[in-house]
């Protein structure tokens, strides 16, 4: 019915069967053409995943981190979560920071010991030391983010899924809708040290749902500030400044505004996992959720050089070295989310507010 609607129509007094079959095969071939294209994408995706594992395979140092992480799991956590021990669930968490509306910033001993020790996160890393020592090839985990590894191409996403699929219970009692139904995972470890990513600016997830567990190592800083829910009226104030702790994890949504603070000295790492909900991703009103009108001028530490608008005004300094080309792309807020006395450029609203950028 589709191609139908697209397809060019001929004069009603036409018997040109010929030239209509042609139209009609010319549409249906572009459709094929592109589902083609959608198709090998993916499939490079894949297979590119799949050669860095094998070819990872025979150097692997410990087995046993890519099947099942579950027996690292802290011992009280997973029998919580496996007993569906509500009351214990809930001594075990902590809430960081509220949210309302099931968005809040929770953590967990995800990966501690019985001695208080993350012995998972010094397997792990050794792990990765090995994986660097071989040679292969290494791609960036995201667009922000220059130094790190994707854990899903060298052969750990079977075993990442083992532990989502542990943690989901937890993730759709605190977050009902986002939580619900945790599909698939884009999961990665981020490094920061001070002559490398010494911080991140202020963001939201590509993720419904992020865990965030701190593997170490011995870092001085390096904490992590949370403000609000992208969209909503506070959604540039802080909440909280939250300090990793070893083998600890963080659970938050996606569209929590966050960033990480710089650090100071020593080498943090951290395992990140973008958790998706495909069904609530194919709601209509997934892309539609409203931006509201702030209530009030920003918070500076929760101001991005990336994405905000106001970023001079706020901070009182033009953008960093080699990022001010944002003043000309920075879209937060949108114009008509703008609180009272907004300053700022017009960004990629240039257009529609008539200011010409130099």
């Amino acid at each position: 019915e589709r191609w139908r609607r697209s397809t060019p129509r001929l004069p009603a007094n036409s018997n040109n069967i010929t030239a209509r079959a042609l139209i009609v095969g010319v549409v249906m071939a572009a459709a094929l053409v592109r589902a083609l294209v959608g198709l090998f994408a993916v499939g490079a995706g894949e297979a590119r995943r799949t050669s860095l594992a094998m070819q990872y395979k025979p150097l692997r140092r410990h087995a046993n981190l890519f099947e099942d992480w579950t027996e690292w799991v802290h011992p009280p956590l997973l029998h919580a979560i496996r007993s569906s021990n509500a009351s214990a669930l809930l001594d075990l968490l902590r809430e960081e920071a509220g949210g309302g509306d099931s968005s809040g910033v929770y953590s967990l001993p995800l990966f501690l010991d019985a001695e208080g020790g993350c012995a998972f996160c010094d397997l792990l890393l050794d792990e990765l030391d090995g994986y660097y020592a071989s040679g292969l090839p290494i791609e960036r985990p995201n667009s922000m983010n220059n130094y790190g590894i994707i854990l899903n191409e060298i052969g750990l996403k079977e075993a990442l899924s083992v532990l989502q699929s542990s943690i989901a219970p937890v993730a759709r009692a605190l977050f009902p809708v986002e939580g619900q139904s945790l599909d698939d995972h884009h999961s990665f470890v981020v490094s920061y040290k001070p002559s490398e990513d010494k911080g991140l600016d202020m963001h939201t997830d590509d993720s419904d749902c992020t865990l965030n567990v701190c593997l170490g190592k011995e870092f001085e800083a390096a904490g992590l500030t949370f403000c609000g829910n992208a969209g909503a009226p506070e959604h540039r104030l802080q909440s909280i400044q939250y300090s990793h702790a070893r083998g600890r994890a963080l659970l938050h949504l996606g569209r929590r505004r966050h960033g990480a603070d710089d650090i100071t000295e020593g080498h943090r790492l951290n395992l990140i996992m973008w958790n998706y909900n495909a069904e609530l991703r194919r709601d209509p009103k997934f892309r539609a959720r409203p931006f509201f009108v702030e209530k009030s001028r920003p918070d500076p530490v929760c101001v991005s050089f990336t994405h905000d608008r106001d970023y001079e005004a706020i901070k009182g300094q033009a953008r960093p070295e080699g990022h001010e080309k944002f003043a000309r792309l920075a879209w937060c807020p949108p114009p008509a989310a703008e609180y009272a006395g907004f300053e700022g450029t017009a960004g990629r609203y240039r257009d529609l507010l008539d200011e010409s950028i130099d």
